[in-house]
């Protein structure tokens, strides 16, 4: 900073002052070059010329650049001679009296006293007088009234430089003069200023305070004084206190006066330490909980030192007192998890692998009730140890947006995180890879914390085919469809690898390679000798090619697959028994599923093909825990047996059918009806009843997945009835059937038009006041009944073993029928015209009731085929 700390004064008698209520600024112009040229000291634009009333201002005064032909190693003298040419000043102002020094070290210079070649007249009226050399002296003005505080009137001070060009004392004609240039004295209230204090919650031993100054152009880098903040709390004997320079350093030793903070820019500055814990350590200042926090903002002439309670120091208070209280507990657990993605992967509860120099993110938040909803609780993200990483000009961390290219200010990285749900951007660059380089960061938030270790993993690549056991006749090729994944899920664009299988079969072996692409490949392979049969292993491996050994070697983890090698003659494949039925629950959920027993079949040719067609259900091959949503497997048992499970979300009774060579078996697979207490919706079938009849209304309970729900047991629905017409029927404990109906009727008058409503709410637990309970309102207009479009029809028919149902002219509507014990539901019909299968079978003649919604259309009698 370039202020000059001792003040001597020079009282100038005839000086004009322009004394205001408030604050005017006045800016100086660009200099004149052509004469002597005098300029504000310091950092920032020569626009920023105020300066705190009770303080100085410095500045240069200099020949201008357009100056030429003057002899600076001659002084002027006073005498009326011309000679040389010497700098001089004008200050235009009214009587207040204006402190002059002359050099940079503070002290006043005399007649006789030379400072670089310079010299100064002691008894100056509004004309100083000053001789220079090619060396800039230093100025600096400040008020020398007595009375001046830091609430007094501003006042404007004009300074016009000169060159005496003849001699005479005084600003002659024959002088040039330079720019002028303005200084605004300014009271301390022109540094407008903000302070916030952050919310505690209970149990915090810590707190932050906040501040802005926003001082317009008052030049910052001339300002002698400190910023102060006093600390007050309940719950805490001590009085904390921290003053900041008001030239902020980026990199200031914690503890010490001048904390680090925010940039420092010309006519702004904001800062915020923190407080009540000691300058970057963790270690609170107070082993006692705060119940709430104040503070106040001060700015002082002069720093104040070290004191414990700055208080009373005789700082301007620019904020007063701002207070915050401690607010309740909320978070009862934290959540820092990673991101599953293309860079990361998760390995245990705290720990996450990532891709080395890559980005990836976490997740942040804490909870309260539940571990997938977040509160309105702000955290703080740390950096608690790193293993192993580089930190260099090249080399680093990219933490929440932030770079840290220096392990030490990695480990003091601090990422506030808003209240709910967060995620922080994390990524890595640099890095030489090394096992052990790790980084654990802990999320804290209230009293809970969380810790999570995020390992740099190099890519660690892995061959795998899908199935684990498979078939084959003897000697008959076999193709394998592999894919080349490293350890996060991503294929290799490595273009110089290939795949090598390697089949062994009791004693012998057998090779063959493909070439990876776009991280697959395919191997074709065969048993050898041709006649040999049992049990073999498939061993599939990455290789590359060193170029250095010009050889392919391995790379990465293999795969093993068991490959039953058999003989078959065609026409002997046959059932020997299968499980007749199975049955199991309505599955809810996408992947969820309620599984039916387990059903086997034994074949006669052991390692042969099982092809199972399931239509409606979801196949699962229990041997291998693999399943299917397409309504056919295709199953390789490890010997004579398979066994499966079936899954549905809709409730019926599935044939299955069993397929080896060229014979089949069945089994039936029921999905009871959904629970008295399973039910999720309720709908209408009318949304308009006529006048002079009664009309029979129908309502429909379905689960989630839109099948029929009956109730009984607890459950039970109450149905309201309000506006034109006459209700009978309803009451506050109806029931549902089979097809999860119920109905009751209403009158209406001839007379009557108009609205009505009806209320109906199911209540699984017989409860009317469960938080289960689910209300349906349905509106019906009352008088007129809806024209039947003359172009409406339903149909069905069979082909192949399945019955098809046909709807015209229902687009939008909602189709049910049942087919043999099926029911088959559509919510909304995608056009006019629409056809809807039903695998039964062939040989069957059943009766197919059609319903659009929910109203009986037809029913048509069907002979399967």
């Amino acid at each position: 900073m370039l202020k000059i700390r001792n003040k001597v004064g020079l009282a100038l008698s005839a000086i004009a002052a322009i004394l205001f209520s408030s604050v005017v600024l006045v800016g100086p112009a660009k200099a004149d070059e052509s004469s002597a040229v005098l300029s504000p000291m310091g950092a920032g634009a020569s626009s920023l010329n105020s300066m705190l009333i009770t303080e100085a201002f410095e500045m240069k005064l200099r020949y201008g650049t357009g100056v030429t032909g003057v002899n600076l190693s001659n002084a002027s003298s006073d005498s009326g001679t011309a000679v040389n040419p010497s700098i001089h000043y004008v200050i235009s102002s009214a009587s207040v009296g204006l402190e002059i020094t002359k050099d940079q070290n503070g002290s006043f210079v005399g007649d006789a006293a030379r400072v670089n070649g310079t010299s100064i007249s002691n008894t100056l009226a509004n004309d100083g007088y000053l001789t220079v050399d090619s060396t800039s002296p230093y100025l600096k003005f400040k008020l020398t009234q007595s009375h001046l505080t830091s609430v007094s009137p501003a006042v404007t001070v004009t300074i016009t430089p000169y060159l005496d060009m003849d001699g005479t004392t005084g600003l002659t004609s024959g002088d040039p003069t330079g720019t002028p240039y303005t200084i605004n004295f300014v009271p301390w209230s022109a540094m407008g200023a903000a302070l916030s204090v952050e919310t505690l919650t209970v149990g915090d031993r810590g707190a932050t305070a906040s501040f802005t100054v926003t001082a317009g152009t008052i030049r910052w880098s001339q300002l002698d004084g400190v910023f102060g903040v006093a600390f007050q709390s309940t719950g805490d004997t001590t009085t904390n206190n921290y003053t900041v320079s008001a030239t902020a350093t980026s990199a200031a030793t914690p503890g010490t006066t001048a904390i680090s903070g925010a940039t420092l820019a010309d006519g702004n500055y904001s800062l915020s330490p923190e407080v009540l814990t000691a300058p970057g350590s963790e270690s609170p200042r107070t082993s006692n909980a705060l119940n709430s926090v104040s503070a106040t903002l001060y700015y002082f002439a002069s720093d104040p030192g070290a004191n414990s309670d700055i208080s009373g120091l005789g700082g301007r208070v620019l904020v007063a007192e701002v207070s915050n209280a401690v607010s309740a507990q909320r978070a009862v657990g934290l959540t820092l998890s990673a991101v599953t993605s293309a860079n990361l992967i998760k390995v245990g509860d705290n720990a996450a692998d990532a891709r080395y120099n890559s980005a990836f993110s976490l997740t942040a938040f804490p909870y309260s009730g539940s571990v997938t909803t977040s509160i309105a609780v702000a955290s703080t993200l740390t950096v608690s140890s790193t293993t192993g990483m580089e930190f260099d000009a090249d080399s680093g961390v990219i933490l929440g947006g932030t770079t840290y290219t220096s392990s030490a200010a990695f480990a003091a990285a601090s990422v506030a995180v808003p209240a709910g749900t967060t995620t922080v951007a994390v990524s890595t660059f640099g890095q030489d890879y090394d096992a052990t380089d790790n980084m654990v960061l802990v999320l804290k938030s209230q009293l809970q914390s969380v810790t999570l270790t995020v390992n740099l993993k190099q890519v660690d690549l892995t061959v795998a085919y899908a199935e684990t056991t498979v078939a084959g006749t003897a000697g008959a090729t076999k193709s394998f469809a592999v894919t080349v994944k490293d350890q996060f899920g991503v294929s290799t664009p490595r273009t110089d690898l290939r795949v090598k299988g390697s089949l062994a079969l009791a004693g012998s072996t057998s090779t063959a390679v493909a070439d990876v692409t776009a991280g697959a490949a395919t191997v074709a392979i065969s048993p050898t000798p041709a006649a040999r049969t049992g049990s073999a292993t498939l061993t599939l491996q990455t290789q590359y090619f060193n170029q250095l050994v010009q050889a392919w070697e391995n790379i990465g983890n293999a795969d093993t697959v068991t490959w039953n090698v058999y003989t078959y003659a065609a026409g002997t494949d046959a059932f020997t028994s299968r499980t007749a039925t199975a049955s199991a629950s309505i599955s809810y959920g996408v992947t969820a599923y309620s599984w039916s027993g387990v059903v086997s079949v034994v074949i006669v040719n052991s390692f042969s093909p099982i092809t199972v067609t399931a239509p409606g259900l979801v196949i699962e091959n229990n041997d291998e825990a693999t399943a299917t949503a397409s309504d056919t497997l295709t199953v390789t048992p490890a010997g004579k047996t398979a066994n499966l499970r079936f899954a549905s979300k809709l409730a019926g009774t599935y044939t299955v059918t069993f397929t080896t060579g060229n014979v089949t078996t069945t089994s039936e697979v029921t999905i009871h009806a959904a629970g008295h207490d399973k039910g999720a919706s309720i709908s209408f079938d009318k949304s308009s009843i006529a006048a002079g009849e009664t009309s029979t209304i129908t309502g429909t309970l379905v689960d989630a997945n839109g099948n029929p729900v009956a109730t009984g047991g607890t459950a039970s629905i109450a149905v309201t009835y309000t506006g034109k017409g006459l209700p009978y029927g309803n009451s506050t404990t109806m029931q549902t059937n089979a097809d999860g109906e119920f109905t009751f009727q209403v009158l209406v008058l001839s007379t009557e038009k108009g609205d009505a409503a009806i209320s109906a709410t199911y209540k699984p637990t017989g409860s009317d006041s469960s938080t289960r309970n689910i209300t349906t309102v349905h509106g019906l207009t009352v008088g007129a009944a809806a024209a039947a479009s003359a172009d409406q029809k339903v149909n069905a028919g069979s082909f192949k073993g399945y019955v098809a149902i046909y709807a015209k002219g229902y687009r939008g509507q909602r189709l049910s029928a049942k087919v043999g014990n099926d029911w088959v539901v559509v919510a909304s019909l995608a056009s006019n015209f629409e056809r809807i299968v039903e695998y039964t079978g062939a040989g069957y003649t059943i009766n197919v009731p059609i319903y659009i919604d929910r109203v009986l259309m037809a029913t048509i009698t069907v002979t399967t085929r």
